[in-house]
């Protein structure tokens, strides 16, 4: 039912690429320490460099674990399970690293163009065994669409921090200095207060992002802005879904070089809501066509009645 392998074959590599979600667990070293899972949906953020090299685009959370744990240990397992389709489970067993937002390798994968909002790393794993079991206690469920309430939020975040010139300090902390947001010339409610706020210990107290993470990023409008706001995909017909299936001959770049910023850039339809209201205008044309011959018929009519009715009686005579 069940098999271990030392790389990712390429029909796994496929599978994967076409899942709505899948699922990070990391947990730290000490034996009270808390386990953490982590689910991730967005799509497009998940990328496959080769057999052995996976990376996703860590999205702003309310916490950090993830990024602590690799920090502190490195161990990490990713997991895809099918919930449409014949039933599978896949892991990924490995080594994770991560790149923090605003380092050259960070931006050698995620440029900003194509950089979502929100978005604060790169977590990769070198994969080291990968594990496929049944699957069959999985129940089936249907794809609806993708949540956009996370970026959304992030989106009205980093508009603060790029509207409120103040809130960029003159310069980067020194790593080994922590100051707090509030001592900082931040805007309170911006992104960089809350990376600040939530994101630089875990729940153990282990360090995650950078005590200065953030603060001196420049947040920029760019096409990641509108590309999530398009990400939000209704049903799960492939001719309406953002497109992640990247060749495997460009998904597996390696991670050096000029090669890194390769793979295309995707951009996904209009989400769900913009769909309909579209439709609800397209429903009432009829009815405003209907109105809007009914007066030119009735305005005609009363221009022309009293001379027909005159005609009639002339006619008469």
């Amino acid at each position: 039912m069940g098999q271990f392998l030392q790389e990712i074959p390429d029909y796994l590599i496929e599978w994967m690429l076409q899942q709505q979600m899948f699922w990070v667990a990391t947990a730290p070293l000490s034996s009270d320490g808390h386990v953490n899972i982590s689910p991730k949906g967005i799509k497009g953020t998940f990328h496959v460099v080769n057999s052995r090299r996976v990376w996703y685009e860590d999205l702003s959370g309310t916490g950090a674990e993830t990024v602590a744990h690799i920090r502190e240990n490195g161990r990490i397992t990713i997991l895809f399970h099918a919930f449409e389709g014949p039933a599978r489970i896949v892991r990924l067993y490995g080594k994770g690293f991560f790149y923090e937002l605003g380092t050259p390798e960070y931006e050698a994968l995620v440029t900003s163009e194509q950089r979502l909002a929100g978005s604060r790393a790169v977590i990769g794993m070198d994969v080291t065994k990968v594990g496929t079991t049944c699957g069959y206690a999985v129940p089936y469920y249907q794809f609806l669409s993708h949540r956009t309430q996370l970026m959304d939020w992030a989106a009205k975040k980093e508009s603060v921090d790029q509207d409120d010139s103040t809130s960029v300090p003159s310069g980067l902390l020194p790593p080994s200095i922590y100051t707090p947001a509030d001592d900082l010339n931040v805007n309170p409610k911006g992104m960089r207060h809350w990376w600040q706020l939530h994101n630089i210990v875990s729940l153990d107290g282990l360090p995650a992002f950078s005590r200065n993470f953030g603060l001196g990023f420049p947040f920029v409008f760019s096409l990641g802005r509108l590309r999530a706001s398009k990400i939000a995909i209704v049903g799960s017909n492939p001719k309406l879904s953002v497109a992640t299936t990247i060749a495997p001959q460009i998904a597996r770049l390696a991670l050096t070089g000029s090669e890194t910023s390769k793979a295309p850039f995707l951009i996904g339809v209009y989400d769900s809501q913009y769909r309909h209201s579209v439709s609800s205008i397209l429903a009432l044309l009829p009815f405003f066509f209907t109105l809007v011959i009914g007066i030119i018929i009735g305005r005609t009519y009363d221009r022309y009645s009293n001379l027909f009715t005159q005609t009639i009686l002339f006619s008469r005579f």
